[in-house]
């Protein structure tokens, strides 16, 4: 799944060398294609396609554009992938509760989720996990912010806000999308924000601390 801030599209009405451009730029045969907004995607171009309306002479990028299949986030897998064999097209726009796009999946991305359950899932966590001593961890942000908890065992006083992942917990509590080196505690862990964009955090530290029950029982 590609959610909808990391999508790389064309509009129908972009000039031929910024299309090929982006072709160029990245390593998708396949692009969607949106006109006047992304959360329009009216269909996919392949590349393919595109490289031989070139070949042609030609510039008229609506003869090559191959529809999509429009679906919700609750869809099943199972589903989905059925619809997409019946339309004989390799990827979906999943649309937010307003119609607009939310992100776009495809039968590649369908494909790895369903071998991926067939992992063990502690292997698949371990993929967002770093260990670097018994109580410090690099923690990807698009980790799930429960398995987080569930693996250092602490409840989530704040679980009703609406975050999933770990960089939506951690701009929750500092109130906004913080820089590298912006730390906070929250109950026994101390978080320290390692990597960062605009948009998100990509990395955090969290360093186990001695609560006074520890200290205790020593």
């Amino acid at each position: 799944f590609t959610p909808r801030v990391d999508i790389i599209a064309v509009d129908i009405n972009d000039p031929i060398e910024k299309i090929e451009e982006v072709y160029r730029m990245n390593s998708y045969s396949r692009l969607p294609v949106y006109e006047s907004s992304i959360d329009h995607i009216i269909g996919v171009i392949h590349e393919k396609d595109f490289y031989e309306l070139i070949y042609r002479n030609q510039t008229s990028l609506r003869k090559i554009v191959k529809p999509v299949v429009y679906t919700s986030p609750n869809t099943k897998i199972s589903q989905l992938l059925k619809k997409l064999q019946t339309n004989k097209t390799h990827m979906a726009v999943v649309l937010d509760e307003f119609g607009g796009t939310d992100g776009i999946i495809t039968v590649e991305d369908i494909i790895e989720e369903l071998v991926g359950e067939i992992w063990d899932e502690h292997d698949i966590v371990e993929e967002f996990y770093t260990k670097i001593n018994d109580t410090t961890y690099l923690i990807k942000g698009d980790a799930e912010v429960d398995d987080m908890f569930d693996r250092f065992d602490i409840e989530d006083d704040d679980e009703d806000e609406g975050y999933i992942s770990v960089s939506g917990w951690v701009i929750y509590r500092l109130g906004h999308i913080p820089e590298v080196g912006e730390s906070f505690d929250y109950k026994n862990l101390h978080v320290t924000v390692t990597e960062a964009d605009q948009r998100t955090v990509l990395q955090v530290k969290v360093t186990i601390q001695e609560t006074e029950t520890d200290k205790e029982d020593e």
